[in-house]
C-alpha cells in the first residue's frame, strides 16, 4: 500500500467515524466544538485546504477530484521547527501517516 492510499484510507475511516459521532450528537456546533478527530489534520494542512477538509469530511463527500485534491495536500505539506507550515517543493516529505 503507498502513501496515497495509505491517506485515502485514513480520511475515508476519519469520514465514518464523523458520520457515526453525528448521528449520536447531530449538533455540528457542539460536534465540532467538543471533537479532537480533526487536530493531527489541522496541523499538516494549510489553512486554505483545512477548511476544505473539514467541509468534505462533515459532508461525507467522496469524489475522487475532492480526495486526490486533499491527498495531494497533505503530501506537499512540511512542517517546519516553529510550526509553521510550507510548502516543500524539493524533495518528499515524511508525513505522519506513513
Amino acid at each position: 500500500m503507498d502513501e496515497r492510499d495509505i491517506i485515502k484510507k485514513k480520511i475515508f475511516s476519519l469520514m465514518d467515524e464523523v458520520k457515526n459521532s453525528l448521528i449520536v450528537e447531530n449538533d455540528i456546533d457542539k460536534f465540532l466544538d467538543e471533537t479532537t478527530l480533526f487536530d493531527e489534520w489541522e496541523d499538516i494542512l494549510p489553512d486554505a485546504e483545512y477548511g476544505i477538509f473539514v467541509i468534505t469530511i462533515l459532508n461525507n463527500i467522496r469524489t475522487k477530484a475532492i480526495i486526490n485534491t486533499l491527498i495531494d495536500s497533505v503530501l506537499e505539506v512540511d512542517t517546519l521547527n516553529d510550526n509553521k507550515i510550507s510548502i516543500k517543493k524539493e524533495k518528499p516529505f515524511s508525513h505522519p501517516f506513513c
